[in-house]
């Protein structure tokens, strides 16, 4: 009976813990119970910006069962959530999305640059225009106007609550306030170029983690070095930097820990040149750092260049071959070469996205890739990697047209 009842005990106390730790998540962006329909953590979104200057962006979404549904916000609100769409995060139920919306394909305006959903239902609740999204003139601006608005193309969306979003325009980082609709520019994640002429951009978005109530993503360009910048809830400036790193440009940012975040460096014009720079973000220092002979850019897509799962990272710098590297040997290979599964494909449309829960990898390619051509041959081919080869378990044709973001819902958990 003793043995009976600490048996009982012991399984309980286990799934006690078991339950405490899923509901850490992992630096999740909403709440810990899986949430149902669109919202599903089985579920995978897909951000088509389609050739912009033709048609409006649209969304495919990849339900549980693995059946596909296209234009799937159009289908809930009988509109478009804008032209030239970027980003999506999730918080709370709710789905951020935003778009630049330059230009008004048909005649049809898309309902905002910023379109705040139901996750659940995709019903829209709310959207901003672009004049919408106004700031006040930072000191030091030679800039006439007292509120300056916000510029296209948009890159990012992290959200951490609804009074903290952050948003990547071409020249600086920006913190909204969804419950007053205020827009802050973020102080140290921008420069004064030209004797305070024009703003110029510090952070560089290629990937963007939040871990806690902090953000993580990498900075630089002309008028500072590459770095890693930390930003945290309610503040309007940079919270801290590790300034000075090697490498050119920014590739991307993976979560490698508790307290741990990769930052990844590359150089410039295909060179094999790049950094891996491990950091614990209690101590903020740099734990190790790793020069590696590979190509690891992200290009000119705003997503991270390289996307981590158990102990490789992958990455396909523009290309439709897609490379590994060990983070244990430091080895790399071919891990796929996209053509032999679609042979018309040329380009990539976005970085390579992970999925960790299933071990899934995406890949998103295209045989045109213009502004006002619409590709007669697109696909997301799905790769199992979970063995030593990888395996393709779903090749989606024509239902995307150039996606900007492929997300599988279980990141936001």
């Amino acid at each position: 009976m003793k043995k009976t009842i600490k048996l009982i005990f012991t399984v309980s106390a286990l799934l006690f813990v078991l339950s405490g730790c899923s509901k850490q998540g992992g630096g999740s962006t909403g709440p810990a119970t899986g949430l149902g329909g669109y919202a599903d953590p089985d579920g995978v979104f897909i951000l088509n910006q389609g050739p912009y200057t033709e048609t409006n962006s649209s969304m495919t979404y990849i339900a549980p069962d693995g059946t596909i549904e296209e234009n799937v916000y159009r289908k809930v609100n009988g509109t478009s959530f804008g032209n030239g769409t970027q980003d999506m995060c999730m918080y709370n139920g709710k789905l951020y999305i935003i778009s630049n919306g330059t230009y008004t394909p048909g005649g049809e305006e898309g309902d905002g640059v910023l379109v705040i959903a139901d996750a659940v239902t995709l019903k829209k609740e709310k959207s901003y225009k672009l004049e919408d999204m106004k700031f006040r003139r930072p000191e030091g601006s030679t800039e006439p106007e007292e509120c300056m608005h916000m510029v296209t193309p948009f890159e990012s969306i992290s959200v951490i609550d609804e009074r903290n979003i952050f948003i990547k325009d071409g020249k600086a980082l920006y913190r909204f306030d969804s419950t007053t609709d205020e827009l802050v520019i973020i102080e140290g994640g921008f420069h004064f170029g030209n004797q305070g002429g024009t703003i110029d951009g510090c952070v560089i978005t290629r990937g963007i983690l939040r871990i806690g109530d902090c953000l993580y993503c990498g900075g630089g360009g002309f008028w500072v070095s590459t770095r890693l910048m930390e930003f945290r809830k309610g503040m309007n400036k940079v919270s801290r930097e590790l300034p000075d790193l090697k490498g050119d440009f920014i590739s991307g940012i993976c979560r490698t820990g508790e307290k741990e975040v990769m930052l990844a460096t590359c150089g410039r014009g295909g060179t094999k040149n790049s950094y891996l720079y491990f950091v614990d973000i209690d101590k903020w220092e740099i734990v190790e750092e790793k020069k590696i002979a590979e190509d690891i850019s992200a290009e000119f897509h705003n997503n991270s260049g390289i996307a981590l799962l158990g102990d490789y990272i992958y990455y396909a710098a523009g290309s439709t071959t897609v490379r590994r590297l060990s983070l244990k040997t430091w080895k790399s290979e071919v891990f796929v070469d996209v053509t032999e599964d679609a042979p018309a494909a040329k380009y990539l449309n976005c970085n390579v996205v992970a999925d960790p829960q299933k071990q899934y990898i995406y890949v998103a390619v295209s045989d045109e890739l213009w502004e006002n051509v619409s590709p007669e041959n697109n696909n997301v081919l799905v790769y199992d990697c979970s063995g030593e080869k990888a395996v393709l378990v779903k090749n989606i044709v024509n239902q995307t047209v150039y996606p900007a973001g492929i997300y599988p819902m279980s990141k936001f958990y």
